[in-house]
C-alpha cells in the first residue's frame, strides 16, 4: 500500500470507522437533535454544531492549501457563527468537505507529501496527519457532549 493510500485509509477510518479510538465521525452524529447539536450542556464548551462547522472548516482549509492556497482563516471563518446552519445542513457540508478533500488526497503524488505548505513550515504529509487528528480530537468531544447532553 502506498503512503497516499494509507493516510486515505487513515481520514476515512476516522470518519466511517472503524477508528483505532473508537470515535468514528459519521456515526457519532448519527441520532443527534436539532436541539441536542445546539445545546451547550457545558459551561463553556462548544456546542456539537459549533464542532462540526469548525470541523467541516479545516477541511475544506486543508484541501484548499493542498491546491496551493496559503490565506489563514479569520476567527470568524474558524468559529463561524452558527445561529442560522441547521443540523441536517451543517452533517451535509461535513460529508461534503470529507469528500472532496479524499478526492484532492487521491490525486497527491508520493513526492507532494514531502513538500512544504505553500507559506507553511510543514510538510504535506504532516498537514494531512494534522487533520486526521484534529478530526479525532473534535469527534471526542462531541462524544462526551453527546452523552451529557
Amino acid at each position: 500500500m502506498r503512503e497516499i493510500e494509507r493516510i486515505l485509509d487513515q481520514l476515512n477510518r476516522s470518519w466511517g470507522g472503524p477508528s483505532w479510538t473508537g470515535v468514528d465521525i459519521q456515526p457519532l452524529l448519527d441520532g443527534i437533535s436539532e436541539e441536542h447539536a445546539r445545546a451547550h450542556p457545558l459551561p463553556g464548551a462548544h456546542s456539537i454544531l459549533e464542532l462540526t462547522a469548525h470541523m467541516t472548516t479545516w477541511m475544506n482549509a486543508v484541501a484548499s492549501r493542498l491546491g496551493g492556497e496559503t490565506r489563514e482563516l479569520t476567527t470568524e471563518e474558524d468559529w463561524r457563527d452558527v445561529t442560522n446552519l441547521a443540523w441536517p445542513a451543517a452533517i451535509t457540508e461535513m460529508e461534503n468537505a470529507q469528500s472532496h478533500l479524499s478526492d484532492v488526497i487521491a490525486r497527491l503524488t508520493p513526492d507532494d507529501l514531502d513538500k512544504k505548505v505553500a507559506g507553511r513550515k510543514y510538510t504535506v504529509y504532516v498537514m494531512l496527519h494534522g487533520v486526521i487528528q484534529h478530526n479525532l480530537y473534535h469527534a471526542g468531544q462531541i462524544g462526551l457532549l453527546k452523552k451529557v447532553g
